[in-house]
């Protein structure tokens, strides 16, 4: 995230969410080039089914 930091990081006052989404979505589209894929990213539906089953929406 270090790259989305220096992308946005001279930006000194955020008016509303809108316009910080302006400001991430650019640069995020600047630093994916420097993303790595997690390991073990195939398994994270698995992951999402057992923790739906294990938390109920009583909670």
């Amino acid at each position: 995230m270090g790259d989305v930091e220096d992308y946005i990081g001279d930006v000194k006052r955020w008016h509303h969410s809108l316009q910080r989404h302006w400001w991430m979505a650019p640069a995020l589209f600047e630093a994916e080039d420097g993303f790595r894929r997690l390991t073990g990213y195939d398994d994270l539906p698995k992951l999402k089914a057992a923790l739906k089953e294990a938390i109920t929406d009583d909670e």
